[in-house]
């Protein structure tokens, strides 16, 4: 029987996976903003959607909904650094985060149906330190306190400066296009809500805990929400007319399953990946995630520049960059 919380998590989900493809986020897309020099809108609106996670997660573990809730931090450490190093290799090979996957397979991109594959054969190389504990500690903002009300008018603050910002830049859209702050906040927010609900809700944690460790515990709550984040891609998708079912080629499938593979490397390393690193461990003032998201985005940006400079110009295609 569904409890409540499965019920909640599959909305917030959903919303998750709708707003994902409607603002068509990605890591790839902030360096390839960095690199060509454009007005960073991606950048700043990662930054929106992790205010808005914090905005949600932290009155959430203060307000104890589910006994036990808490938000959590983790130290700076060799493996972190190679796994985001790797990660953001692997993004860069597939030319997409695992962001921007979601909202890429929501366009009908199918080649992406492999990456779930790649992250599984990663995860397996790296087994033992997959399985090897991380040390963590409750997050200074895990509990009420004058820290934590400045924190949370922090980010409100900046919550509000990029959301004018994002404002101030947005140009005309499309008909059943929402506006990059309007996806920003609902990604933020329902992400915020899930990661604090249910930290192991995510394709990462389905992988890593129910299909390889043998917990199955955590798959009963990770595959339906998973599912209805992908079934929220599709319905954005299908909202703005964007739906074309684009069949691989055997040259997409290697390649998407090569970047998943070096991805499920560093979500072993790490552990985790791009979406809980902003959606999570940022808003809970992780020096983890902080180093883990720069090294991510410093890796891929030089792998642009170096990719630019031997194609002389050459484009990657993220989403809808």
């Amino acid at each position: 029987m569904l409890s409540w919380l499965d019920v909640v998590l599959s909305m917030l989900s959903f919303g998750f996976g709708f707003s994902a493809n409607q603002g068509g986020t990605c890591l790839v897309a902030v360096a390839d903003e960095l690199v060509r020099r454009r007005p960073p809108k991606t950048l700043i609106g990662l930054v929106a959607a992790s205010a808005a996670a914090g905005l949600i997660a932290v009155p959430l573990a203060w307000a104890a909904v589910i006994d036990g809730l808490s938000i959590t931090a983790a130290s700076i450490h060799v493996p972190l650094m190679v796994g985001a190093v790797a990660f953001g290799i692997g993004a860069l090979v597939n030319d997409t985060c695992l962001l921007g996957s979601l909202a890429r397979l929501g366009d009908g991109e199918m080649r992406l149906l492999a990456l779930p594959f790649g992250l599984a054969a990663g995860m397996l190389l790296i087994d033992h330190a997959r399985l090897a504990s991380v040390a963590t500690w409750p997050s200074p903002l895990s509990t009420p306190s004058l820290l934590g009300a400045v924190c949370l008018l922090s980010f409100l603050i900046v919550l509000t400066l990029a959301s004018i910002k994002l404002t101030a830049t947005e140009p005309p859209l499309p008909r059943g296009r929402w506006p990059l702050v309007l996806s920003m906040l609902i990604l933020g927010a329902t992400g915020g809500a899930l990661f604090a609900l249910s930290p192991t809700w995510t394709l990462a944690h389905l992988l890593q805990h129910s299909l390889l460790a043998g917990d199955m515990r955590t798959g009963i709550v990770a595959l339906p929400a998973v599912a209805a984040s992908v079934v929220g891609a599709f319905a954005a998708s299908m909202w703005q007319g964007n739906m074309r079912l684009q069949t691989p080629s055997t040259r997409d499938l290697f390649r998407t399953f090569g970047g998943g593979l070096l991805m499920g490397v560093g979500i072993a390393l790490i552990p985790g990946g791009n979406d809980g690193l902003i959606l999570s461990a940022i808003p809970a003032l992780s020096p983890a995630g902080f180093a883990a998201v720069l090294t991510m985005i410093a890796t891929i940006l030089l792998g642009l520049i170096g990719r630019r400079r031997l194609t002389r110009g050459g484009r990657i295609d993220p989403h809808r960059t």
